[in-house]
């Protein structure tokens, strides 16, 4: 009879590890993370960003668990608009500044309640001058890649579609003055969306871009974001 329970006992911790590792690869599914990335929000809190900076500070943040959730309120936007040659600036933005050669990446989850609302990778070097790389509710494609660069007045890109995506892993990969810009559904495998430059300026602000253009307020969220000092031989392939 003790043998018998002693056997039993055995399977269910046996079990038990398997439903523990079980959830745990549900949970890494579900965020699109891996354990061995370096996740620059995961030990931020709402009160302590450490090394990041607001530009445009939200009314509302939280940094939990190394997610970043932000609302953006309504008319956040960063645009040069070449037909009117109004100029907007006023989408919150959460960086650091950095020097030299760098790959930032991001898996973001928008909100997409209302057109034009995005998360975004943001290279600001000041209002007439920046990149926004973002995952976006495009007027034109609906949920798709659209990369934005601004060189006093801004451009307007639209990208790959990516209408049953509910969040993307983007790149943006600085080599001296010039930006390529990638996108993965994975987190592995990139594609090269955009090639462009700005001035040969340090430091720059390199972070987290989240707007609502015309809806309501949104709630967009960061589930990782990394940045890493280092110089890429290909900025095609971002690395």
């Amino acid at each position: 009879m003790q043998a018998i329970i002693r056997n039993f006992t055995s399977l269910l911790i046996v079990l038990s590890l398997l439903q523990l590792g079980c959830d745990n690869s549900k949970n890494v599914k579900s965020t699109g993370t891996m354990h061995e990335q370096n996740n620059s929000f995961e030990h931020l809190t709402t009160e302590n960003l450490g090394d990041f900076k607001w530009l445009n500070e939200p009314k509302s943040f939280e940094v939990n668990d190394g997610i970043l959730k932000v609302i953006a309120e309504k008319e956040t936007d960063f645009f040069n608009n070449p037909e009117d040659h109004k100029k907007t600036a006023t989408a919150p933005m959460l960086y650091k500044e950095l020097e030299g050669d760098f790959v930032a990446k991001a898996l973001v989850r928008p909100d997409f309640s209302s057109l034009w609302n995005a998360v975004a990778l943001m290279v600001h070097i000041d209002n007439d001058n920046w990149i926004k790389f973002a995952f976006e509710n495009s007027d034109a494609t609906g949920r798709s890649i659209v990369s934005v660069v601004t060189k006093e007045t801004s451009d307007d890109a639209n990208g790959v579609i990516l209408k049953d995506q509910d969040q993307i892993w983007l790149k943006l990969v600085r080599k001296d003055n010039n930006y390529s810009m990638l996108w993965s559904k994975n987190g592995k495998e990139y594609k090269m969306t955009r090639l462009s430059t700005l001035p040969s300026v340090d430091p720059i602000k390199i972070g987290i871009e989240v707007q609502s253009p015309v809806g309501a307020s949104a709630t967009h969220e960061i589930v990782y974001f990394e940045i890493v000092k280092t110089t890429v031989k290909d900025l095609r392939k971002g690395e």
